[in-house]
Order: C-alpha cells, then structure tokens, then sequence
C-alpha cells in the first residue's frame, strides 16, 4: 500500500502571473480544497513559462513533499511546457495517447470547429504518466509519479482557467488523493482589538 499524502505544493505555471498581470486565485482555492481533505499545503510556487524552470520546480518540489498540484501550461501554444517539463523531471520521453486525441478531436466538433494541428500536443503525455479527461476544454491534465532515490511523489497538472480548474480538480484529481484519514486539519482565528500586532 502506498504512503498516504501529507503533505503538498501548489505549483503556478504562467508568464502572466509572475509579472502579476493576473492574479493567481488558484492556488488560494487548490489550498482550501486540500487543507478540507486533510493535506497540508506547505509551499506555493510561481513559475513562469521557462522549461528549465518548471523542471526545476518539479525536481526540488518532488523531494519535499508527498504530492504537487500544478495549474497551467497544459494549452497548445509554444510557451504551454508543462507536460515537456514534468516528463524531463521524470527522465522519460512525452508519447501520444490516441484515446486523449480522440477526446480533443470530439471536443472541437461538437462545437462545429475543425482541431488545429497545434491541439495534437495536448494528447502528449510523459510515458507511464495517466491522462485525465477534461469535458471543459481542450487540455487533458495530467497524473503522474516522480520517481526519486529515496521517496516518490504524485503529480497532478490540470489546466488554469479556473472553468476548467475546478470541476476536474474536485471531480478527478481529489478522489485520487490519499489524505491519511486519521488525520484533520484544524485552525482557529482570533480577533483582537486596540492591541498591537
């Protein structure tokens, strides 16, 4: 049986966060929703849309905590390099997924549209990762293990518009967590007045 997860990073993907053109709502949602299953978020993490800093990331992460919940980067622009990057923190090539391609494909036609050849990278998934459907766009996230001398972590990339964001996260992602049912997470806020901090 495998360790429960205790632990977790949010990691942010996106040129436009980092510069704070957008503000990063996803992370502050991903927080609550694992703090509520019992997973402590111990570190968020911004990264713009660089390949060696998302490896980077993945690497240095995948070796503090149990699980990493990554949003963003998973579109099929030349800046989208989640999936490349997660794959070279693994040490394995990206392979296509048909049943992925297929899924995109049927997504474009039930709107009356043709798929861009650029959508074909989005079935592209890190070998031995899991893809996970997504019926809110075009960007399948991802499920995946870094494997390490000492210790492995679960991955889990999903797409960052928030519409897309949420349903797969609460839908997909949080039944594969493995929160130690032992375990509750628990705060308490205190308001004081005409004290100082």
């Amino acid at each position: 049986m495998r360790t429960p997860h205790s632990t977790a990073a949010i990691l942010s993907v996106g040129d436009e966060l980092v510069l704070g053109q957008t503000l990063d709502t996803n992370s502050r949602w991903l927080s609550q929703q694992l703090t509520d299953a019992g997973i402590m978020p111990v570190i968020h993490l911004t990264v713009p849309d660089d390949l060696g800093a998302q490896q980077h990331a993945f690497t240095q992460l995948a070796s503090t905590v149990d699980v990493i919940i990554s949003s963003g980067g998973l579109g099929p622009t030349a800046d989208d390099l989640t999936r490349e990057a997660l794959a070279q923190a693994m040490g394995v090539p990206l392979e296509p997924d048909p049943v992925s391609l297929s899924q995109i494909e049927a997504f474009f036609a039930a709107r009356g549209r043709t798929m861009s050849d650029l959508n074909r990278v989005q079935a592209m998934f890190p070998r031995s990762a899991t893809p996970i459907p997504n019926i809110h766009g075009t960007a399948p996230g991802i499920h995946a293990c870094i494997r390490l001398s000492n210790r492995e972590c679960d991955v889990f990339c999903i797409p960052g518009p928030p519409r897309e964001m949420m349903p797969m996260f609460t839908s997909l992602v949080l039944p594969r967590l493995r929160p130690d049912p032992s375990r509750a997470i628990h705060t308490r806020v205190l308001h004081t007045s005409r004290i100082g901090e």
